[in-house]
């Protein structure tokens, strides 16, 4: 049988790649075939079979953005401890995409301090990269990182990056879109949400447009979460109204969209309704667990129903602490002093926002993630 050429392999995995990036899930799977029937009749390349191992592993995380599962996360960590144990020594465009891959799952898996140090690694390399679509990816997941890093400024210097090189891609939507939501994001986060608005407004008309249900869904919860950081509470859960019936039995979404409404209905005083919303959020948790979400529903179970339960609360807060999720922290300890400012408990309210405090100092410490 003749061997195949493995520089024709590596176009084909360059289009691959393409597909992935695309989230053209029918177009990567032919692709993908047909790549493993040619790497069997290849001549023998180490360096190529490293780079289909490292593509097998940005398609498997693909398919699990796109629908997350138990399984296949496992099939992930498969990968990563193969190319890790791998005694081939990865330079070059393989380091890159090795540390960039490596990131995106850590990201993917919340380990946000882990991954931004992946990307760190394969920042070092980006000088390689010389595909403007490659380019823009990076800086997006960048910007991704460092948005739920708070690191606000350094995410917006990513973002906009990313978004002057979307903006020249009639196929990259739906990345513009992601990258509209991360700029409304740190908006809301510099407390701006009447900048944040115009860019999720744009984002719903694109996403109705390419009549994409999914990413129009994802943009009514991010307006919705955006006109409750600035008090509209009503408007922000007609909007999540909206998400969640369009959310159809995305079971991810739909406990991100239960957990939102319910906490915005709690806020403004609408407590049956936030109960209603919150038991529906945990009946989902117990088909699809989510441990972050656990947590939080915990947590407005523990402020709301339980009369601000502190023993729930410790709990909640030692797992935030933990995965060093001080964002959300931050977030429910914003709820938590305010539920105590309404009850005229001033001296708890008092020693509440002073965790407030002691949260974003740690966020801002975030950004001491340098090796030496």
């Amino acid at each position: 049988m003749e061997k195949v050429l493995s520089s024709h392999v590596g176009v084909k995995i360059n289009e691959w790649y393409k597909m992935i990036r695309q989230f053209s899930v029918p177009d990567a799977e032919i692709l993908k075939a047909e790549v493993e029937q040619e790497i069997e009749r290849m001549e023998e390349d180490q360096d190529l079979l490293i780079y289909y191992q490292l593509m097998c592993f940005r398609h498997q995380l693909m398919l699990d953005y796109i629908k997350p599962s138990d399984q296949r996360s496992l099939s992930i960590a498969d990968l990563v401890d193969k190319i890790e144990n791998s005694n081939h020594k990865l330079s070059g465009m393989l380091q890159y995409y090795n540390a960039f891959f490596r990131g995106m799952y850590e990201f993917s898996i919340k380990e946000y301090v882990q991954a931004i140090q992946y990307y760190k690694i394969a920042e070092k390399q980006l000088t390689l990269v010389i595909d403007d679509i490659e380019q823009a990816e990076f800086h997006f997941k960048v910007a991704e990182a460092y948005y739920i890093m708070k690191q606000t400024h350094v995410s917006m210097h990513h973002i906009i990056k990313a978004l002057e090189i979307y903006d020249q891609y009639e196929l990259y939507k739906i990345r513009k879109i992601q990258c509209l939501f991360v700029i409304a994001g740190n908006y809301d986060d510099l407390a701006r949400h009447d900048k944040s608005i115009p860019h999720l407004k744009n984002a719903i008309k694109i996403a109705e447009e390419i009549g994409d249900q999914k990413i129009l869904t994802k943009a009514f919860l991010n307006i919705g979460h955006t006109f409750d950081r600035d008090g509209q509470w009503d408007e922000a859960i007609n909007y999540f109204e909206k998400a969640i019936l369009k959310a159809d039995d995305d079971s991810e979404l739909l406990t991100k969209l239960y957990f939102a409404i319910s906490c915005t209905q709690f806020k403004a005083g609408r407590l049956k309704e936030g109960e209603a919303s919150l038991k529906q959020g945990t009946n989902i948790l117990k088909e699809a667990p989510n441990k972050l979400y656990e947590n939080l529903f915990n947590f407005l179970e523990a402020v709301y129903v339980n009369n601000i339960n502190e023993e729930q609360l410790a709990e909640v807060f030692q797992y935030l602490e933990q995965k060093q999720l001080f964002a959300y922290a931050e977030a429910c300890y914003i709820v938590y002093a305010d539920e105590y400012g309404k009850k005229g408990q001033f001296e708890e309210a008092t020693a509440a926002y002073q965790k407030v405090l002691e949260t974003q100092l740690k966020i801002q410490r975030g950004d001491c993630l340098y090796e030496f």
